[in-house]
């Protein structure tokens, strides 16, 4: 096929047009637009954190009744949940060959006694020695310390409330024959209860003593009651690493009882820490890290990937031990595509 120069000129001139068209539509096309992030300044706030643990309701006045004298149980008059008062009898043991005993002390206290008596008269006289004298004396001193010891193993038979309670165990019945030291009976006061709740070590040293602490008990339904912390134990537990304290209800409330489970609302004491928002923290091999806005960038506003050491938790804000400073502008929102040294616009949160 022949092409004229007529023709060749103006394929050129059409195809010249066409680069020029390319051109412009190129130079029209709108520029990507800058990736926009929200930031808040880490600072140094007073802070504290709330954490709900539970434990288990117990009195604090509970004491368990022990025999000192092995026998038989001639009276048993109370059972579980019985209410006492102080000094009330609660366990009597057959006490016949202790009395037997005792009535044999006393006479022979009585009988070294007139010996002694005796002897005094007959030493006046110079009919007896001083050295048959110190033995009668000495014979005296050991029948009354007979006396004194059938004596007290008598009152031992007889086993009396050491205050006023309700008996929660019963080991024996009336007839059985016990050895000495065997647990009979538990008394426990119910107008005094604790519980006792298990915290991590690191929260402990944010609490004191005298804190009010609201108590929710299960068994009672959602009404919170007031308690104080009483006790902060001084050793932490090497295998769970956590410590123990008490928290004693005042006043008790009405139907709470021993081995109820109770919820404490705990708030620790508020304390300086520097901190950012939690939601600010990612995590990758390294740890935890977050983007901060690049200040030695002076042309461009840049964010930069800053690996940090962690503190503790306080709600919705976390504590900075290292790598961050107060002031620094830390990103909270506009994660999606981020990465180390990108060019952003920071956006108001309205």
């Amino acid at each position: 096929m022949i092409i004229s120069k007529k023709h060749s000129l103006g394929l050129l001139l059409l195809l010249l047009a066409a680069c020029d068209s390319a051109d412009n539509s190129s130079g029209n096309r709108p520029a990507p637009p800058v990736h926009q992030v929200e930031v808040v300044s880490a600072s140094i706030k007073a802070v504290s954190h709330q954490q709900t643990v539970s434990g288990t309701l117990e009195a604090i006045t509970s004491v368990r009744l022990y025999n000192e004298e092995s026998g038989r149980i001639t009276k048993l008059p109370y059972h579980e949940g019985d209410l006492i008062n102080k000094d009330d009898m609660v366990i009597t043991l057959d006490g016949s060959l202790i009395q037997a005993e005792l009535d044999k002390a006393r006479a022979e206290h009585k009988q070294a006694k007139a010996d002694l008596n005796r002897l005094k008269k007959l030493v006046n006289k110079k009919l007896a020695s001083d050295e048959v004298l110190a033995h009668a004396e000495t014979t005296l001193n050991v029948a009354r310390a007979e006396e004194e010891l059938q004596h007290t193993r008598f009152l031992r038979t007889i086993i009396k409330a050491p205050f006023s309670g309700v008996i929660t165990e019963r080991y024996n019945e009336t007839g059985d024959v016990v050895v000495s030291h065997s647990h009979i009976l538990t008394l426990i006061d119910p107008t005094t209860l604790r519980v006792k709740i298990q915290l991590a070590e690191r929260w402990i040293p944010l609490l004191r003593f005298g804190d009010k602490v609201k108590v929710r008990i299960d068994a009672l339904g959602e009404q919170r009651h007031t308690g104080t912390i009483t006790r902060i134990h001084p050793t932490i537990n090497p295998n769970t690493r956590k410590g123990i304290i008490e928290i004693t209800l005042q006043p008790v409330p009405e139907n709470a009882a021993a081995g109820q489970l109770a919820r404490a609302e705990l708030i620790t004491q508020p304390v300086e820490r520097l901190v950012i928002p939690t939601r600010a923290i990612r995590h990758d091999i390294n740890g935890a890290y977050v983007f901060i806005i690049n200040t030695e960038q002076t042309d461009n506003t840049k964010i930069k990937k800053v690996t940090f050491e962690k503190g503790l938790n306080f709600g919705d804000m976390t504590e900075v031990i290292s790598g961050i400073s107060a002031g620094n502008d830390i990103v909270i929102k506009g994660f999606l595509g981020l990465s180390d040294n990108k060019i952003v616009r920071i956006r108001t949160n309205q």
